[in-house]
């Protein structure tokens, strides 16, 4: 005795759990790139930020706000 019914419904239940598993796989790959996207842009608007305030983009950064503190602790 044969059942293909019994037999195709677990094809299409793999076949809808793959679809499922591939597009969760998209979603997420798409998520990192736009992650790395969005990282690069938010590098390239500070850049533009620290050069408009002078400072060249290969340049180390100096505290100017704990000045007055470091002398006021040391006399």
């Amino acid at each position: 005795m044969k059942l293909p019914g019994l037999f195709r419904k677990e094809r299409t239940t793999i076949q809808a759990a793959d679809a499922q598993d591939h597009a969760e796989r998209l979603l997420a790959e798409s998520l990192r790139m736009l992650g790395q996207v969005c990282s690069k842009v938010a590098d390239a608007i500070e850049a533009q930020r620290l050069s408009r305030q002078g400072y060249s983009h290969n340049t180390y950064l100096r505290r100017t706000d704990g000045d007055e503190d470091d002398r006021v602790k040391k006399a």
